[in-house]
């Protein structure tokens, strides 16, 4: 085939032309350019915009608003998410589902063979260059270097001009989906013994490194080595050693197993399928990931492309071995502008090592804010009201800063793990958190610009006068992409978590059957103190958690209805689904004045709650509304047990054959008593993985992963998952369901599959990991039914 005849929809790198720039893009253009100027960079050619187009012509398009898509725009209001997700979910499965046409194929392999390698990597872009940046907006796509592979690469690579976030972008920005000219930049994907990235600014260049390949810093999983390089005389003015316990490599063939957990990434693309594999590596944890003398290479590299390309602000960089040469080569990637200006650091040296222009902690809810810090020291300071705009920073999310999560746009702890119920909250609200940054209450002061990065476990400094476009600023709740038509149920059933009632309404089109646990005590400080959404109230230090009071003859009723309401309007949306109301758990809440410790047995206080508890129960099956079941929390014995369920008899709940009694199976001397509990009337229980995995280990929840130093992993650690076993094996012999409510499912999506195969009676998730889970749930059970039909034959 004459190449000649695809020469408008692909250009090598070494054949752009400076006429060229603005039909290959800025990316390639600027590598193009120093590749002239005799810089180390990777081969690698451009797919053109025209091809994009001429791509979206071909497609048979199914649904009537696409029909004129390369003519026409797209309308859809930003303010309902669902519909944004919906239709980016369409344009994406059926850009993946249409094949390119078979000339542009054998272009596309004509050039793919001269790179010779095992795996691609595709960059998407804009080839004529906005106002507004859009770098961090496109993720790059990887896959293995075969043409099937490639050909559906190319494809991901197009479907990111068209997810959701991209297409709110582009609306807000302004910009005509016709007027875009999407580029993809195709270069080989090798391994790595180090890479990361150099930011250059007029007073300082930042160089971040990291072992093997850099998407453990793109996916915020690692934290990387810091060097500060002043400019004028290229010397080390500081270096921090980073949190590298992640390494991501290339696989050595399509069949080599993924171990440890890759995010997902790329639409329409498995993990497994991925070429890449990622280790967990403590031992080259103390070192540096560069040597001196890369080091020095590196430093050298930048001050020459600064003298070639003094317009760039970063580039991203390689450290290859190959076997041509027994030294590693330096290769440089993609160059351009970061996605946000970091502020400058002080000219001052002293105050340069007091004072880092940003902070690695740890992602918990995952989305991207940018606002004003206001600094919360101590629950007494809580104020009324916050401004608007707020990023929340505080020592730890405790249950007082609880209320405040949805008046901010984000928030930054000091200390706080994956499992807190801080973390969860904000997950379920769609609040980007970061936790574990050390001194963040002193390194940043209340009024200054921050930007909250939860998906990679970042804070950044900001100037004052850059505001960062709304398109970019991503909530962390995980829109879902079901809809009803389309929602084909798997044998386990879903159940979905939930603790607030602003968080009802997102119920209507999940792929759930049913709630399995409502966190009533966390829904009790959005009802009890604040109905119908009122803002924070003044005196709230006095009277928010004094649940004494509610005991009181006048405020009973109050109390009842208030929590009525919710549940009402929950049983309502999930018809005959069951839903799981678990009774209030005090006890992280038991150190403050007018709650209830955890003691031997439960006092009169606690119980006399319990009864007001049971009485909205009861509402609610006189009601009509008898799809509810109430699970008790950390029942510790069977004695303590009977006292609740004397109560529960007491009540007139009893008189309903349907009402079912469940406990949390989260003390680990449940183990060992099931059999005894389940003689007493316990109907069901439900392994709270995060109360069960403290508990079993000696840890505080509220810690758990509250760094990046801390490198145990105890939700997946072995001695848990045998406990999970054990637990779903002891209730499958005393023939009562058993469920799981923990994060450690929606954490770790491998231990699905255990729980399916073990026999697991539902599994129940935040709000944010529903689809993951779906998805998941579905491919263990297909792979479980696979092996046992090939067993048979």
């Amino acid at each position: 085939m004459n190449l000649a005849e695809g020469v408008d929809n692909f250009y090598w790198l070494d054949e752009i032309q400076p006429s060229d720039r603005e039909v290959v893009g800025e990316q390639a253009f600027y590598l193009s350019h120093l590749l002239r100027q005799g810089h180390p960079i990777l081969p690698g050619f451009v797919v053109t915009a025209q091809l994009f187009w001429e791509f979206l012509q071909t497609i048979d398009w199914l649904e009537p608003l696409f029909v004129d898509l390369p003519q026409s725009s797209l309308y859809f209001d930003v303010n309902q998410p669902r519909q944004l997700q919906a239709i980016a979910q369409h344009l994406c499965q059926q850009l993946i589902d249409t094949p390119l046409p078979e000339s542009w194929v054998q272009q596309i392999q004509a050039y793919i063979n001269p790179l010779n390698t095992p795996a691609l990597i595709f960059y998407p872009s804009l080839s004529i260059p906005h106002q507004s940046p859009i770098s961090g907006l496109l993720e790059s796509v990887i896959c293995w270097g075969d043409a099937e592979a490639a050909l559906l690469g190319l494809k991901q690579a197009y479907c990111e001009f068209f997810r959701a976030r991209s297409l709110l972008y582009w609306q807000r920005c302004g910009l005509r989906l016709q007027d875009l000219q999407p580029t993809v930049l195709v270069q080989p994907l090798q391994s790595a013994i180090a890479s990361g990235l150099v930011q250059i600014q007029p007073d300082a260049w930042e160089i971040h490194s990291t072992w093997g390949l850099e998407f453990s810093l793109l996916w915020g999983e690692n934290y990387p080595d810091l060097y500060r390089i002043e400019p004028q005389t290229a010397r080390i003015e500081y270096q921090h050693l980073g949190s590298k316990t992640i390494v991501y490599d290339l696989k050595s063939s399509p069949q080599q197993p993924t171990q440890y957990p890759i995010p997902q990434k790329q639409f329409g693309t498995g993990v497994t399928q991925l070429p890449i594999y990622a280790t967990l590596v403590s031992e080259q944890q103390p070192e540096f990931s560069l040597t001196p003398k890369q080091l020095q290479q590196l430093i050298e590299r930048t001050q020459q492309v600064i003298n070639d390309l003094p317009v760039i602000t970063q580039f991203h960089w390689g450290l290859f071995q190959s076997s041509q040469n027994p030294e590693p080569q330096l290769y440089l990637a993609g160059v351009g502008s970061p996605e946000i200006r970091l502020l400058s650091h002080p000219l001052n040296s002293e105050s340069t090592s007091e004072r880092q222009p940003r902070f690695q902690g740890l992602a918990v809810a995952s989305g991207q804010c940018n606002g004003t810090a206001y600094i919360l020291t101590t629950p007494d300071s809580i104020p009324s009201q916050l401004p608007d705009n707020t990023v929340l920073v505080v020592p730890t999310i405790t249950w007082d800063y609880l209320p405040l999560l949805r008046q901010c746009v984000g928030i930054v702890a000091e200390q706080g793990g994956m499992t807190s119920h801080g973390a969860i909250v904000a997950r379920e609200l769609g609040i980007p958190a970061v936790c574990g940054i050390v001194n963040a209450t002193v390194q940043i002061k209340t009024g200054e610009s921050v930007f909250v990065d939860g998906k990679r476990g970042e804070v950044y400094f900001m100037e004052q006068d850059h505001s960062v476009n709304e398109g970019l600023s991503e909530q962390s709740l995980q829109q879902q992409h079901f809809f009803e038509t389309h929602f084909i149920p798997n044998a386990t059933p879903l159940m979905v978590n939930i603790s607030q009632s602003s968080s009802i309404h997102r119920l209507h089109s999940l792929p759930i059957d049913g709630v399995g646990l409502l966190r009533s005590e966390l829904m009790a400080i959005e009802v009890l103190e604040f109905p119908q959404h009122s803002p924070v109230s003044e005196g709230i230090r006095s009277k928010f958690y004094n649940y004494s009071r509610w005991i009181e003859p006048e405020h009973q009723p109050a109390f009842i209805q208030r929590m009525v309401e919710p549940l009402n309007q929950l049983a309502i949306i999930l018809s005959s689904r069951p839903l799981y109301y678990r009774a209030l758990d005090l006890r992280e809440s038991g150190k403050e004045e007018g709650n209830f410790p955890v003691s031997n047995s439960p006092s009169l206080e606690r119980l006399a709650l319990f009864d007001l508890e049971l009485k909205i129960l009861l509402q609610l099956y006189e009601s009509g509304y008898q799809n509810i079941y109430l699970i008790l929390p950390f029942i510790r014995c069977v004695e303590e047990f009977l006292i609740y369920r004397y109560r529960i008899e007491s009540s007139g709940l009893s008189h309903y054959p349907q009402f079912q009694v469940w406990i949390m199976a989260e003390v680990p001397s449940l183990l060992f008593s099931l059999p005894d509990y389940v003689k007493a009337g316990v109907q069901g229980i439900s392994i709270g993985t995060n109360d069960l995995t403290q508990l079993l280990f000696g840890i505080d929840r509220n810690q758990i992963h509250s760094s990046p130093d801390n490198q145990i992993e105890y939700e997946r650690h072995p001695a848990l998952k045998k406990a999970i076993k054990q637990f779903i094996k002891k209730a499958r012999k005393a023939k009562i369901p058993c469920s799981i409510c923990g994060d450690a499912p929606a954490l770790y999506p491998e231990l699905i599959e255990d729980l399916v195969r073990w026999g697991i009676t539902s599994i129940s998730v935040n709000l944010d990991a529903v689809e993951s889970t779906h998805t998941a749930i579905a491919k263990s059970e297909k792979r479980i039914l696979l092996k046992a039909a090939r067993q048979q034959i």
